[in-house]
């Protein structure tokens, strides 16, 4: 399963996060672009480790109707609500993000395209837990 091989691998990129996996063992499988799921699932997990000091990061998969719903969540400050509307823009970097670390503001914008490509949705779970919590949903595939 692609959720966990992207756990596995960045795993191996931090020393201070546990990277854990909580997905049902009856999960279906979608139908989907695997190099687009990958980089998507690398993008938020990679983010977590970024804006997160350490602790851990939940990637977690559950059906939700006919979609599956996976959300990485970590323990880190959070998004503040100030930026949340526009995270998913290009280019988009929040005063603080860009004060604490480098990047381009795209990766969060990337993830947008990869699920809206894929018949999906993407947005920020203000009530799950503390830290950042993002979460995405795909149809699942139900043709025969």
């Amino acid at each position: 399963m692609v959720i966990q091989r992207v756990a596995e691998r960045l795993q191996t990129q931090t020393s201070t996060h546990q990277i854990v996996t909580k997905i049902p063992e009856d999960i279906p499988v979608i139908v989907a672009d695997e190099i687009r799921i990958n980089q998507l699932i690398s993008n938020l997990v990679s983010n977590a480790i970024k804006y997160a000091p350490d602790g851990k990061i939940e990637i977690s998969a559950e059906v939700h109707g006919d979609n599956i719903i996976v959300c990485v969540s970590d323990e880190g400050p959070g998004i503040n609500p100030n930026d949340a509307p526009f995270v998913f823009e290009r280019f988009y970097r929040s005063p603080d993000a860009s004060k604490q670390t480098k990047g381009a503001g795209l990766g969060l914008f990337l993830a947008k395209a990869i699920v809206e490509s894929h018949g999906g949705r993407i947005w920020i779970d203000p009530e799950k837990g503390k830290g950042a919590c993002i979460c995405f949903s795909l149809p699942i595939n139900t043709d025969d």
